[in-house]
C-alpha cells in the first residue's frame, strides 16, 4: 500500500460547537483551515435532542466535498455530538475541551460526577427545560483568555440551549473504532481539567494547552495547525 502524493487534496474538516454556541463560533478557525486550502463544514445544532444534533452534523459531512472520512472537531458539548458519527465517515476524532462519553453516559451526568465549575451557577432559567448563559458571567466563563472587546463579541454570539440533549444518553461511541487526539484547556472555567484529563484517557493522543474553555479563540491558531495537520497527513491510495 501506498502513500498517497503530496498534492492529493487534504481531507475534510467538519467543525461542531459547544451548548448556547453556533457555528459562529468557529469563524476564525474556519478560515484559517479554508486559506491553507482545506474544505470546511460547520454544524449547526439546537435540533432539540442529541439524535437529531448528531443527525445534524452528519447533514453537514454531506456538504463536503469528495466524500471521504474526514477530521472531526467538536467543541464542549459538540464532542458528545461527534462521538455519535458513524466511524466509516470519521478519520480522526478531535475533541477540544469537549465531552467524550462512552455508550450509556450522559453530558450532564458526567459534569454532575466532576470537581464543579462556575458553570451551573452561570446558568439562568430550568436546567430540565432551556437556560441561557448570564451574559455577565459568560466573558469570564467561556473567554478568560480574551481581551473585552473579544470577550464582548463572542458573549452575543450566544443563544439559549435545550437541556434534553444533556439528559439523554449516547449510544455508540465512534472513538472505540476511530483515532482521537483530545485537547485539555488547563485554565477552562466551564469543563473542568479534572474531568478533561478523565476523557483524554480515553483517546489515542492527549494534549494540553494553557487555555480557556473557548480555545477556538484564544487558541485559534493553535487548533487551525492541529486541524490541519491531521487533515493533510499521509493517508493511503485509494
Amino acid at each position: 500500500m501506498t502513500l498517497s502524493s503530496p498534492s492529493a487534496p487534504p481531507r475534510g474538516v467538519l467543525l461542531v460547537h459547544g451548548a448556547w454556541h453556533t457555528g459562529r463560533a468557529w469563524d476564525d478557525v474556519a478560515a484559517g483551515l479554508r486559506a491553507r486550502g482545506v474544505a470546511v463544514a460547520v454544524a449547526e445544532l439546537h435540533r432539540g435532542s442529541l439524535a437529531a444534533d448528531t443527525a445534524a452534523a452528519e447533514a453537514a459531512l454531506d456538504r463536503l466535498d469528495g466524500g471521504g472520512p474526514v477530521v472531526a472537531c467538536g467543541h464542549s458539548y459538540g464532542g458528545a455530538v461527534i462521538t455519535g458519527l458513524p466511524p466509516h465517515r470519521v478519520d480522526h476524532l478531535v475533541y477540544l475541551a469537549a465531552m467524550m462519553p462512552d455508550r450509556g453516559e450522559t453530558v450532564l451526568g458526567l459534569l454532575a460526577g466532576a470537581p464543579p465549575t462556575a458553570l451551573a451557577s452561570s446558568m439562568v432559567g430550568d436546567p430540565a427545560g432551556t437556560t441561557t448563559i448570564d451574559p455577565r458571567a459568560a466573558g469570564e466563563l467561556f473567554h478568560g483568555q480574551l481581551d473585552a472587546g473579544e470577550r464582548a463579541h463572542h458573549t452575543a454570539l450566544l443563544v439559549p440551549q435545550t437541556m434534553a440533549p444533556g439528559h439523554q444518553p449516547t449510544t455508540a461511541a465512534a472513538w472505540h473504532h476511530r483515532p482521537s487526539t483530545y485537547v485539555v484547556c488547563t485554565e477552562d472555567r466551564a469543563v473542568h481539567p479534572h474531568l478533561q484529563r478523565r476523557f483524554a484517557a480515553r483517546a489515542t493522543r492527549a494534549l494540553a494547552w494553557h487555555s480557556d474553555h473557548g480555545a477556538f479563540a484564544s487558541h485559534a491558531q493553535e487548533t487551525v495547525d492541529l486541524l490541519h495537520r491531521l487533515a493533510t497527513r499521509g493517508r493511503p491510495d485509494r
